[in-house]
């Protein structure tokens, strides 16, 4: 059971959904992928916890504002959280929500990146709360999707910390944010369809059954399955009140 609980800056850290149905929502995703979802509560912010097998793998709470869309936020960790948002503005972003604590003991902000993708910074501690990754119902993968990715490469480099190196997905180009020696985050060109944003991926057994058990719950298949070798397959869902995330079938490892 692959459980982190140190981050180093640039890497991701957690995810959160913020719905403008938070009870509708909860009981989709556990019923889609097994989660126990605690109380909302109001000194979480109206936030409730969702795990699986005991280990934190999510929050759920409400819009932050009426005019706000449903969707899922990604955030990633910095050692000093108004240096970070500092560097966002500095290198063309923006600054959606301030840096603050609106949980006691959470300091975060939400940034977006000059294309406007949106994601959040999460000031690390010394002892940070365990996150369960890279297990059915976890999440497995976060992936900046924009019209041109690598024109927002640097802005991460700045703001994140991160280094950038490529890979071909099939016979597409297919970026990387590096942490070290470890790839924690992809990149790739949309068709510009969509505003760019942060799509999240979440790990199933079988693509196949997630997506059937993912539109019979009442979402909407985005995008028929994909594969690559040495990824996996892969389709993007959206939920019942419009957040879109992925279903990742991970390659097997070699024996």
């Amino acid at each position: 059971m692959p459980i982190e609980d140190m981050f180093p800056h640039g890497t991701p850290i957690w995810v959160d959904l913020q719905s403008a149905d938070p009870p509708a929502a909860a009981t989709y995703y556990r019923r889609l992928f097994d989660w126990e979802v605690g109380p909302a509560l109001p000194e979480t912010g109206d936030f409730a916890l969702a795990t699986a097998r005991g280990v934190a793998v999510a929050a759920l709470g409400p819009l932050p504002s009426a005019d706000a869309a449903t969707a899922w936020t990604a955030y990633f960790s910095v050692d000093d959280l108004q240096a970070a948002a500092d560097a966002a503005l500095a290198a063309g972003g923006s600054v959606l929500l301030e840096p603050g604590e609106p949980v006691p003991g959470i300091r975060l902000a939400i940034v977006a990146d000059p294309a406007g993708a949106a994601f959040g910074l999460w000031q690390s501690r010394e002892q940070n709360d365990p996150w369960l990754r890279d297990e059915p119902g976890a999440v497995d993968w976060l992936e900046l999707v924009a019209p041109e990715p690598e024109a927002v490469f640097g802005f991460y480099e700045s703001v994140l910390g991160v280094g950038v190196s490529e890979m071909r997905v099939g016979e597409q180009p297919y970026g990387l944010f590096d942490v070290g020696d470890t790839s924690v985050a992809g990149a790739y060109a949309s068709d510009g369809s969509a505003p760019a944003a942060w799509l999240v991926y979440f790990n199933v057994a079988d693509l196949d059954a997630g997506v059937v058990r993912a539109t019979e719950l009442g979402g909407t298949l985005r995008t028929e399955p994909l594969s690559a070798p040495g990824v996996g397959r892969w389709a993007e869902i959206v939920d019942p009140q419009g957040a879109v995330f992925a279903l990742l079938e991970p390659e097997p490892e070699p024996l």
